[in-house]
């Protein structure tokens, strides 16, 4: 492994401060929005549907259908002697299923990912994002913002390679009109072992990826209410199948992606089935 190398100070004290405070004054705002007596309680979590990824997930007589496109696009390259950047545009399309009928949602939330290599063989991501989430039945907007820090350590084995990553997300949600909000905060940790193959995907070699990854929040995730008839979620436990490339896949000569297969997640009354774009760190 590579010495230590220092933070591009001039990128932490212009990049991450903005995101962090612009997240803290949201946070504040948020709190100063009461609930109207007697308005109705009922608000689909928009903030976890913009980080859990496409696939079918079911929590005890809830159910969700989400299709989340993981757009990003690389504004300098990193490797293991410089720090990069990138520019996240996740955007996700859901149907969620509710007591009084189903509700088709949008959501778009946009944000920047620092890569800085600490050694060799370790990546630090610290990320933050902000934008909006919105249902097809007419209610206002919700505003969205998350932030929180990657780290992937991977390992030289004989045969393969082994992955360690861990991260820590604190996402939030306001309602522009007033109403309930909810977020959460969790912390994951993961293993992967990627091993060579033959195939080629788009003229580009592929790995094949078989993981694992426990999520733990810090405070039980109101699934689909955020005040009425909680349904919470306390720990996750995941594991998928995947092919990536070292070489990214261009979408559209634009977008970035390295890999795609399918992973299953499993909780306490909670199933889900899900596309994956590999090991999520």
């Amino acid at each position: 492994m590579g010495n230590m190398r220092r933070c591009p100070v001039n990128v932490f004290l212009t990049i991450l401060p903005v995101i962090f405070a612009t997240a803290l004054y949201l946070f504040l705002l948020g709190k100063q929005v009461a609930w109207a007596e007697g308005e109705p309680e009922d608000v689909i979590n928009y903030a976890y549907s913009s980080w859990i990824g496409s696939g079918f997930y079911k929590l005890e007589d809830r159910t969700v259908y989400l299709l989340r496109a993981p757009f990003s696009y690389t504004l300098r390259e990193a490797d293991s002697e410089k720090w990069g950047l990138e520019l996240l545009l996740p955007a996700t399309i859901g149907f969620h299923d509710q007591d009084e009928g189903n509700a088709g949602t949008v959501t778009f939330v946009p944000g920047l990912r620092l890569n800085y290599p600490v050694l060799d063989n370790w990546w630090l991501k610290p990320f933050g994002q902000f934008g909006f989430g919105k249902d097809f039945s007419g209610s206002d907007i919700a505003w969205i913002y998350g932030v929180g820090i990657k780290s992937l350590a991977t390992f030289d084995l004989k045969s393969s390679e082994l992955d360690f990553g861990t991260a820590f997300t604190w996402a939030a949600q306001n309602q522009s009109g007033g109403g309930s909000d909810s977020g959460f905060s969790m912390v994951d940790i993961g293993l992967n072992s990627r091993w060579p193959t033959s195939i080629t995907v788009l003229d580009r070699k592929s790995d094949l990826n078989l993981f694992f990854v426990y999520t733990e929040f810090v405070d039980d995730l109101d699934f689909e209410r955020a005040q009425k008839n909680n349904k919470t979620i306390q720990r996750l436990y995941k594991f998928g199948i995947a092919l990536s490339s070292e070489e990214k896949y261009p979408i559209l000569g634009l977008f970035d992606l390295r890999g795609g297969g399918v992973d299953v997640t499993f909780g306490k009354g909670y199933f889900g089935l899900g596309l994956t774009t590999g090991f999520p760190f």
